[in-house]
């Protein structure tokens, strides 16, 4: 395969961990468990393995390319067919396809691709600072003159009992003494006169009280009367938009947005970012109409001639 469209794997497949080349299949990261063989330890990896029932495209391979190269999406999707085709026609002749820092690519006598991934995992992110370590077995010996002896000294039972009736005297005394405190209160409440006039005035309290609660609601009623009716219209959902480009970070999605805002297509915006960033030049709310747009667009306009409709 050619190696312009073997760079943007590898660049792609170290962004979003898969990349799907359309109609041959799909590279996918996966992780491979620490081993330990002998007297070296090999850490947990990351390898790169193919799968054959990835074949239906995403755009993603093509969308890099064409941002990359400064081609269209349609020339791009022309250029991996291409390749894919002859990648197929060497396949077929029982010969090895070299796909860089990925691996080879073949296929055995039943007619199934199988993939060699290469020894050079480096170039994956997560890899980089793990390399295989070195030990030597460390032999147990045990040497008698390094053990120590200890003693644990436990209390006689006439100790034990001593403890246990000091405790019992102390707990006694505690719930043997009386409660001053309490006692004063209880006589302090023998005043007659002392209560009637509390009386009174929890009395008066109360009624403070309720005529503060009527006013209240009241006020409450008189702000209901004032109310006005407000009529909600619900907003309109513009889930169908017209994509014209797609990005890989936000300041080069918002750079574009400027330019198309400053080509009179105020409405353009960027969408919520899935992999990359999706620039909508104008959403609808039906998708007739989103449709209709991008004709007209793809017809007067050269430069948008790879518009797509996205509907959420």
């Amino acid at each position: 395969m050619e190696n312009l469209i073997i760079k943007h794997i590898e660049v792609l497949i170290r962004r979003h961990d898969y990349v799907i080349v359309p109609d041959l299949g799909g590279f996918v990261f996966q992780k491979q468990s620490a081993v330990i063989f002998l007297e070296q330890i090999t850490p947990p990896l990351a390898v790169v393995s193919f799968n054959p029932l990835m074949k239906i495209s995403d755009g993603l391979l093509a969308i890099e390319i064409a941002r990359s190269e400064r081609i269209s999406f349609r020339e791009s999707m022309q250029l991996i067919e291409s390749q894919v085709l002859i990648v197929k026609s060497m396949l077929a002749q029982g010969k090895s396809v070299d796909f860089g820092n990925l691996g080879l690519l073949k296929m055995d006598s039943d007619k199934k691709l199988i993939f060699e991934p290469s020894g050079n995992s480096r170039f994956i992110p997560v890899n980089f600072g793990l390399s295989p370590v070195h030990y030597s077995p460390r032999t147990q010996q045990t040497d008698q003159d390094d053990r120590r002896e200890i003693r644990i000294l436990l209390p006689t039972r006439a100790k034990i009992a001593k403890y246990v009736a000091v405790a019992m005297v102390a707990a006694g005394i505690f719930f043997a003494s009386p409660q001053i405190g309490e006692n004063y209160h209880n006589y302090s409440n023998f005043n007659p006169f002392s209560k009637i006039t509390q009386t009174e005035e929890q009395s008066e309290v109360i009624r403070t009280e309720t005529e503060e609660v009527v006013v209240d609601d009241l006020a409450i009623q008189a702000l209901e009367e004032e109310v006005q009716e407000v009529v909600v219209v619900p907003e309109v959902e513009l889930k169908h938009h017209v994509i014209v480009s797609c990005m890989n970070t936000l300041k080069e999605a918002e750079r574009y947005r400027e330019w198309l805002k400053s080509q009179d297509y105020t409405e353009a915006h960027i969408l919520e970012p899935i992999k990359t960033y999706r620039i909508s030049i104008q959403s609808f709310e039906t998708k007739e109409a989103a449709i209709a747009f991008m004709t007209e667009l793809r017809n007067t306009k050269s430069q948008f001639s790879d518009a797509w409709v996205l509907s959420e």
